[in-house]
Formats: structure tokens, C-alpha cells, sequence
């Protein structure tokens, strides 16, 4: 009797991921598995993701060290810039010694490299990917679970295992994006079962109520189906749109109508609080005001129409990042992702160029990438998701997707990057 095609799926994921991990060295393996168990763990606990992604990154700054092997930076010059300038920022505040401690979210970056030069090949970084939807499809299961207890609204916006509903929104975004991404390149059980994962995920991220999270995922999905050329992706993303407002209650659809409606008290709110902002960079252009200072620094910028008085960020991330860290530090950051989206889309060509022999994994990888962070980047215009732990962590990691195992297309970094070895 042949065994469901799930089950033979399931097993064939579980056989090549332990073979992967036994190829490996001592501190290669722990790093890898340590990866795998970052992803499986980020949307339940922000604790447990944390202890799993930096005991990667130790094992792999361990494995560098004591198992040889070549490391690839791409991207290190605009990452090393924004990383100087912001402590050149922490350290010239108000309060130096609350700025420094803020800057450890620096060590995040470190994610990016640790996932690109620690994954074996393009299928080790699908299976990473696979993971991470299907924890993100449980969480979900969970959340809208919770939403049926009491109508869902603004006054029950659901925030999951996180602190928050906007982190929820940010989280679940990204990870609807990938799980998107993959639905509208793959054919078959794979793409049918990741569409599925996709479906609850969405439905999940509809229940935080968060609009700056809908229009990232809107973003990332038309960004997928002309990425990827796929007629498939369009008809998906018309059938999401269709069944999201058919079968959303009242409260969601006059969320949805309110995007773009600047009489929107919420949306007055954001401008008052961008006019703010632009005023504290006017000020202090060249440093900011320093890291986590913007709580303390706010109040006297406040416009007097506005209803807030104080806030922790601008609702932007552009705009909080100059006002934090000084307009320097913004051109690094966005220097970032220029940088990024130009090696992206440099990667996905290339595939293209070698569409009979580049894998469905290598040209997902590139795809799904450009999309998150597309996604990510367009979410962040109206919040400071950049701000969010759980949300950077897993922008960190899809932004390496499409750098892994980048060896085999040579020269594609994009400005900024470092060659494809750097020891």
C-alpha cells in the first residue's frame, strides 16, 4: 500500500534534514540545527527564538574558527556604516549608557550572515523556509482559535504568542509572503500544501487588524507574481483579495476602507506625529538623538492637536531611524536596501538566464527574499517595524534566502557587497 503523499513528503523532509546535518563538523551541525530550531520557534516564543539564533551564530563564528572554511559578506560595506554611525550615535546621546545598551540590536545583522554561509545549498534553505511556515501555520491555527471567543475588532485585536498586534501583523506578513511566494512557483503537493499553510496564515493576519502589515503583504505578493512570472500568483492574489472581504465580518471591511481615508483619527495621528519627527531631524540631523531616546525627547516636538504627547517611535522607519540615529545613518540604512534589492534582483535574473538549469529551490530562494523584504520595507512606511525584535529577526532571515549557496552565479553581490570568499 503506497503511503499518502504527505506522509512520503514528511518523511523524505525529516531523512534529508538529519543527512544534512551528519555531513556537517561538530559546530557546523549545532549551528545549522540551531537555525532550523530558530524558525520552528519564532512565532511562539521570542525568548526561545533569541537563545536558538545567537547559540547559531556563536557555533558558526566557532565553526569558521576551529572547522576552516570560507565566509561570504555580501553587503558589508553599507552594514558596517550603519552599524558605526548608530553607535557613534548611542554614544554621543543624552544618555549614553541607555543608547549603548539599546545598540546590541546591532548582533541581529549577524543573522543574516550565519543563515546564508551556514546553509548547505538552496534545498537546505527551502526546507529552513518550510519550517518556518508550517510553525507560522500552527500559530495561526492558535490565533484564529482566539478570535472566536469574542468578536474579533478593534477593541480584540489578536497579537497570538507575541506582546502586540502590530508585531503579530509584521511577523505574519513576512511569513505569508514566503508561503505566497512558494505557492505561486510550485506545482504540485508542494505548492499545494505551502498554499494552504498561506491561506491560515492570512487569515490570521487579517485578525490584528494592523493596515500597515496588509498593504506589506499586498505588497510582497504583487512583488512575488511579477518577480516570478506567474500567472498562478495573480490568480492567487485575486482569490485572496475575493474570499479576504467575502468571508471577513463588518469590522474588517470598514478597516479596509479606512486605508487611505486621512480623516482617519489613527491616520491624522501618524502625520501629526511624522510633522514631530521631521522637526526632531531638523534639529539634530547629523546624530539623532540616540538610540531609545525618541520616548524621552518626543513631548516638546508634540504638535498640540495631537492627542499623543509621548511615543516610543515614529511610526515610519525612515523617518525614526534619522531622527534617532541622524540623517547619516538613514542614507547607511537605506543604502542597505538598495543594496539588497539590486543583488536580489541581479540573483533572480540570473536564474532566469538559466531557467532550464536553475532549480525551482535557487529561483524560490531569490523570489521569495526580494518579496519579504519588499514587504517588509513597505510595511515599515507606516510602522516602525524595524523597532520589533520578532520582526527584524525573520527580515534578517529572509533576506539571505536569496545569497544562499550564491557561489554557483559569481559576481552578482551588487554594489557594496564583498567578493563572493572572504576568509
Amino acid at each position: 500500500m503506497t503511503p499518502p503523499s504527505w506522509r512520503a513528503g514528511a518523511a523524505s523532509y525529516f531523512r534529508e534534514t538529519a543527512e544534512g546535518l551528519k555531513r556537517r563538523p561538530f559546530w557546523a551541525r549545532i549551528s545549522a540545527a540551531c537555525l532550523l530550531g530558530f524558525v520552528i520557534a519564532s512565532p511562539f516564543s521570542i525568548s526561545l527564538s533569541q537563545i536558538f539564533v545567537f547559540t547559531a551564530i556563536g557555533a558558526w563564528l566557532l565553526s569558521l574558527r576551529l572547522e576552516g572554511g570560507a565566509a561570504r559578506f555580501p553587503l558589508w560595506k553599507p552594514f558596517a556604516l550603519f552599524a558605526v554611525l548608530t553607535l557613534l550615535s548611542a554614544a554621543l546621546s543624552d544618555d549614553p549608557a541607555r543608547s549603548l545598551g539599546d545598540a546590541k540590536q546591532l548582533f541581529q545583522i549577524l543573522i543574516f550572515y550565519c543563515a546564508l554561509n551556514i546553509a548547505a545549498d538552496e534545498r537546505e534553505g527551502l526546507r529552513w523556509v518550510k519550517a518556518l511556515v508550517a510553525a507560522s501555520a500552527l500559530a495561526s491555527i492558535y490565533v484564529l482559535a482566539t478570535a472566536l471567543v469574542r468578536p474579533i475588532g478593534l477593541g480584540n485585536r489578536m497579537s497570538g504568542f507575541f506582546s502586540h498586534y502590530m508585531t503579530l501583523g509584521g511577523y505574519l506578513a513576512l511569513a505569508g509572503a514566503l508561503a505566497f511566494a512558494y505557492a505561486a512557483m510550485a506545482r504540485g503537493a508542494g505548492g499545494r500544501w505551502m498554499g494552504g499553510a498561506g491561506a491560515l496564515i492570512i487569515a490570521a493576519l487579517m485578525t490584528t487588524f494592523s493596515r500597515n502589515a496588509w498593504l506589506g503583504f499586498a505588497a510582497a505578493a504583487l512583488c512575488a507574481t511579477i518577480a516570478a512570472r506567474s500567472f498562478r500568483g495573480g490568480a492567487i492574489l485575486a482569490a485572496i483579495a475575493v474570499l479576504a472581504l467575502a468571508l471577513s465580518p463588518l469590522s474588517v471591511w470598514e478597516r479596509v476602507l479606512s486605508i487611505g481615508n486621512l480623516e482617519d483619527p489613527t491616520a491624522k495621528e501618524r502625520v501629526y506625529m511624522w510633522e514631530s519627527g521631521l522637526n526632531m531631524v531638523r534639529d539634530r540631523p547629523i546624530l539623532g538623538t540616540g538610540l531609545d531616546m525618541i520616548k524621552r525627547t518626543y513631548t516638546p516636538y508634540a504638535k498640540p492637536e495631537a492627542r499623543k504627547k509621548r511615543t516610543g517611535h515614529l511610526h515610519n522607519n525612515a523617518l525614526h531611524i534619522a531622527a534617532e540615529r541622524g540623517v547619516p545613518a538613514l542614507a547607511a540604512w537605506l543604502w542597505i536596501m538598495g543594496a539588497f534589492f539590486l543583488a536580489a534582483v541581479r540573483r533572480m535574473a540570473a536564474h532566469w538566464r538559466l531557467i532550464g538549469a536553475a532549480s525551482l529551490e535557487a529561483r524560490f530562494l531569490a523570489v521569495g527574499g526580494l518579496a519579504a523584504i519588499a514587504g517588509f520595507f513597505v510595511a515599515g512606511l507606516f510602522e516602525y517595524n524595524y523597532g520589533d525584535s520578532e520582526v527584524v529577526m525573520l527580515a534578517y532571515f529572509a533576506m539571505s534566502l536569496p545569497f544562499i549557496d550564491a557561489k554557483k552565479l559569481g559576481g552578482t553581490e551588487g554594489r557594496g557587497g564583498a567578493p563572493i570568499s572572504s576568509g
